[in-house]
């Protein structure tokens, strides 16, 4: 419930018009099926791998996503088709997390900039780079673990903040309802099919993040994780289409020709419902990304550690992705990253359901078991599409 909640409203009524909620309806629906996957490999994939030398990994001084994603990468054995696709997914989250760092702090950039006449592009990615300079820096010589209280106390504030904008728009269509004056304006839709499923497909990105609980095996039992992970996509879609569908009144009150376009969109959106808003998003919104985009950069950094063995000294691989990260950010513009982003999750998606299938076809005496492969196979097939149709929603 981050980047992706501020997002997605803006962009999905600009190309759907007035079935932006359906068209959330299936990107949940797909991210469900996805998770379904991740949940399925926590309970049979995972037991499948030798876990021996997990303990070995583990820092007190490291960030914990750091050591959760070096202990799991660190950790794949069992036979050479799991051990390939499982090594494999790992090197493609590792680049799928420095896209997305550069994509979070983008949007920090653009949200901290929105009421400033003199934003621009070299002014925003100057400040990604600043921060990720930053970031690189204080990984190299002390890890991020101290920044994991800040996260905490962010991800509060930002559960907070979607509850009271929330609340916000259920007063304001009550009130409209209750004056007689609710009514849902017609609103331009994209004529052109394909290309309008190529941007929902670029879009996958906003409901993605349930994946964290495959690499938490050290501190949490498979069935916490399950349970959880299940809770938490079934908890955020049903906010995510309540809110989707209460801006409809919201953009209903918008001049199409003159409706507010971009990643911020939602700023100035959010005051019509009411005059504090846009201050308590901007707000929000910068912690959320800078939380967002550390964390990423601890877990691509647990993986990298694995990969190179390298487990004592200077922690170098922060800034590797500081590197990597600072160039995709004056590579791209933030729908391309966006879209990037989407497509290099959604390859890491496919690997999974390809593990997924392996396990299956293994298991002998496994429930359900051709409805399973037909499942993770259209899965798989769906992500590699995002992969290669997927394009920017810009």
């Amino acid at each position: 419930m981050g980047s992706g909640f501020l997002v997605c409203a803006p962009l999905l009524y600009a190309h759907v018009g007035n079935s932006a909620v359906l068209a959330m309806g299936v990107l949940l629906f797909i991210a469900y099926g996805i998770g379904s996957v991740i949940r399925f490999n926590i309970r049979y994939a995972e037991p499948l791998f030798d876990t021996a030398s997990a303990a070995e990994t583990a820092s007190t001084e490291n960030h914990p996503l750091h050591n959760a994603h070096c202990q799991t990468a660190g950790c794949v054995a069992g036979n050479r088709a799991l051990q390939t696709l499982e090594t494999l997914s790992h090197f493609v989250l590792a680049g799928a997390y420095c896209v997305s760092v550069s994509y979070y702090l983008q949007l920090l950039a653009h949200f901290s900039l929105h009421h400033f006449p003199w934003r621009g592009t070299v002014i925003e990615n100057g400040i990604v780079t600043a921060i990720l300079l930053g970031i690189g820096t204080i990984g190299i010589l002390r890890g991020l673990k101290g920044i994991e209280r800040v996260e905490r106390f962010v991800v509060g504030l930002n559960l907070a903040l979607i509850l009271s904008l929330i609340a916000g728009l259920i007063y304001f269509n009550s009130t409209a309802l209750i004056d007689g004056d609710w009514s849902v304006q017609p609103l331009p839709v994209d004529e052109d099919t394909g290309h309008l499923a190529r941007i929902l497909m670029g879009l996958l990105i906003v409901v993605q993040g349930f994946e964290t609980s495959r690499f938490l095996g050290s501190e949490h039992s498979a069935e916490e994780r399950i349970r959880t992970m299940r809770w938490a996509q079934i908890i955020s879609s049903l906010i995510y289409l309540v809110f989707v569908a209460l801006m409809a009144l919201v953009m209903g009150h918008t001049d199409p020709s003159a409706a507010p376009a971009g990643v911020t969109a939602i700023i100035t959106l959010s005051a019509i419902v009411a005059p504090v808003l846009p201050l308590m998003i901007t707000l929000t919104a910068v912690g959320s990304q800078f939380s967002a985009a550390t964390a990423d950069d601890a877990g691509c950094a647990g993986l990298i550690q694995s990969f190179l063995k390298r487990r004592k000294g200077l922690r170098w691989e922060y800034a590797f992705v500081s590197t990597v990260s600072i160039a995709l950010t004056w590579l791209t513009d933030t729908f391309e990253i966006i879209n990037i982003a989407s497509r290099a999750f959604a390859l890491y998606y496919m690997i999974q359901c390809l593990v997924a299938l392996v396990v299956v076809q293994q298991t002998q005496n496994m429930k359900a078991r051709y409805m399973r492969c037909g499942m993770f196979a259209c899965l798989a097939l769906l992500c590699m599409a995002v992969v290669i149709w997927g394009i920017p929603a810009g």
